[in-house]
């Protein structure tokens, strides 16, 4: 099993491609977006620090519910879209949870591929805001 920072040339751009394919049909199925702009109701009168608490809490809340979304309603298609971040070798089945989840964690922590990913969402914010 190969992971996207693992593939060069054209192959790693076809899997770029499909990747950011995944990713607008998973924003789309799942509304992650949405729940993304959620923004708490803050008063007049309102401190900054109750503005500040408000923020937290309703940024808490944002990341509860998409993970709930992700994990827990829709996990087909967040396995879809982690099934595009590695290429398995033919004949290979697919890998276990804990296989996928250190597999996972091997890509996250590559900032190469942060970054990259961390840009399709900006881009993904910056057309469907349009």
């Amino acid at each position: 099993m190969k992971t996207i920072a693992q593939l060069s040339g054209v192959e790693f751009l076809r899997q770029c491609n499909r990747i950011r394919h995944g990713v607008d049909e998973v924003l789309k199925n799942t509304k992650v977006m949405e729940i993304r702009r959620r923004t708490p109701d803050y008063k007049d009168d309102d401190t900054a620090e109750e503005r500040k608490a408000k923020y937290d809490a309703q940024a808490k809340k944002n990341i509860n519910d998409i993970l709930d979304i992700m994990l827990e309603e829709k996990p087909e298609e967040t396995i879809k879209l982690f099934n595009l971040l590695i290429v398995l070798d033919k004949d290979e089945k697919e890998p276990t949870g804990l296989e996928m989840l250190m597999t996972g964690i091997e890509i996250i922590s590559d900032r190469r591929v942060m970054d990259f990913l961390l840009s399709l969402m900006r881009l993904g914010d910056q057309v469907t805001a349009a």
